[in-house]
């Protein structure tokens, strides 16, 4: 059997299987199998019915439900960059409203982008009526 032959094989591994859930990186088995996804796909649909007659036959509105909870596939090493991601976002909008805030000093690399961003935007603008006028 070739290599190529063998990956053919692993390929066609259900999604479910072992190896498939090791070559996405998870080694602690978080992942569900197909007929549960399925089931958890009937009960959404169920509760969805469940408000869709509710509505349409009873008086009042309809109980809310909370839709089931995928389970979270992600690595840890993706889970690490995501939380990195949220430090860095809460980070930029803390600076954000420190530097809006009035009385606030004002920063001097904001000033600078948004005159930048003016002068280009004039720009644009001198260049289209230009255009509109020799057009």
């Amino acid at each position: 059997m070739t290599w190529l032959e063998l990956w053919e094989f692993v390929e066609a591994l259900p999604y479910d299987s072992m190896t498939r859930s090791a070559l996405a990186g998870d080694h602690t088995r978080r992942r569900w199998t197909e007929a549960e996804y399925m089931q958890a796909s009937s009960l959404s649909l169920m509760q969805h019915m469940i408000q869709v007659m509710w509505a349409a036959h009873l008086e009042g509105k309809p109980p809310k439900v909370v839709p089931w909870t995928l389970p979270d596939l992600r690595t840890p090493e993706q889970l690490a960059e995501d939380e990195a991601r949220k430090a860095r976002r809460a980070a930029i909008q803390a600076h954000f409203r420190e530097a809006t805030r009035p009385g606030a000093t004002p920063d001097p690399e904001y000033a600078r982008r948004l005159a930048q961003a003016r002068e280009e935007h004039l720009r644009l603008m001198a260049q289209a009526a230009e255009e509109s006028t020799t057009g």
